[in-house]
């Protein structure tokens, strides 16, 4: 729901944030770079989020990650980065086009293909 309210927010800039982290993130996995994709994850990810304008829906995105994320580290090994780099490309180009529906798919792609890892990995 808040990368869907983002689309009519975003501005030029906060594009331009995108694109840099998803760089970012690019070159971090063909470096094995783990922390360096996981705060470009999470820079794309609290942008996206803080654009949509909910300080409600950002307090509940933030406490669900604070819970999750110690388990981010598991997902390198998986290949889940690439999987997840390639749904923040979507978003980046949906955002673009204004095309909430994609943007909705491709975050919850993002996010329920890390479920499923997680959930063999601990499961």
């Amino acid at each position: 729901m808040s990368a869907e309210w983002a689309v009519d927010k975003i501005t030029p800039a906060g594009l331009a944030v995108l694109q840099a982290q998803y760089k970012k993130m690019k070159e971090s996995i063909g470096t094995g770079d783990v922390k360096g994709f996981l705060r470009g994850n999470r820079v794309f990810h609290f942008k996206t989020y803080r654009t949509a304008g909910s300080p409600v829906s950002l307090s509940v995105i933030e406490n669900l990650w604070l819970q999750i994320s110690p388990y981010f580290n598991l997902l390198h090994e998986s290949g889940n980065p690439k999987l997840a780099n390639k749904q923040h490309a979507v978003m980046i180009a949906a955002i673009k086009k204004g095309d909430k529906a994609a943007v909705k798919a491709a975050i919850r792609s993002d996010i329920d293909g890390a479920y499923q890892v997680l959930l063999k990995l601990l499961g």
